[in-house]
């Protein structure tokens, strides 16, 4: 089931993107919709459970790794499925999305990558020897923030 991860790191970013407000057209709300029934259905056919995306009301999964420093704020998706992760939350800034990065090498996660893509848009990724986690910081038209989390076990 090698194939899970890809498709959750791929559906993961899909969905921060759905979420933050990316899409600023006359066709957002189709856009959203078409993109939020394609995201549930290709998670109803790799995991064979019933999902809901709508953005509001989501949790952390109960096996959440509790060793990953997370932000607070509103859960707008989470998944998990064979040892990975993922989760994308609203902040109310950019700068509390940010902490997600101090809180990260604060825990002895160390950085390994980091991208700035422009806008008010940074990745980086941490390892710990445990786990990799790869987590995205976008800022939103209304000045909130989307922390995207993706999370995968090391493997040895």
């Amino acid at each position: 089931m090698r194939r899970t991860t890809p498709a959750i790191a791929v559906l993961s970013l899909g969905v921060a993107l759905t979420l933050s407000g990316c899409f600023a057209n006359p066709l957002e709300q189709l856009t959203e919709g078409i993109v939020e029934g394609g995201v549930e259905q290709i998670i109803e056919d790799q995991t064979g459970v019933d999902v809901d995306i709508d953005g509001t009301g989501a949790s952390l999964p109960a096996d959440w790794p509790a060793e990953v420093p997370t932000v607070e704020g509103d859960i707008a998706f989470s998944a998990s499925a064979n040892d990975t992760f993922s989760a994308a939350i609203t902040v109310g800034s950019i700068g509390e999305g940010e902490q997600a990065f101090t809180d990260l090498t604060d825990a002895g996660f160390v950085e390994v990558s980091a991208l700035d893509l422009g806008e008010g848009a940074q990745t980086r990724i941490y390892e710990n020897g445990t786990y990799n986690v790869g987590v995205i910081v976008a800022q939103n038209d209304d000045g909130t923030a989307l922390v995207q989390y993706t999370i995968t076990l090391v493997t040895p």
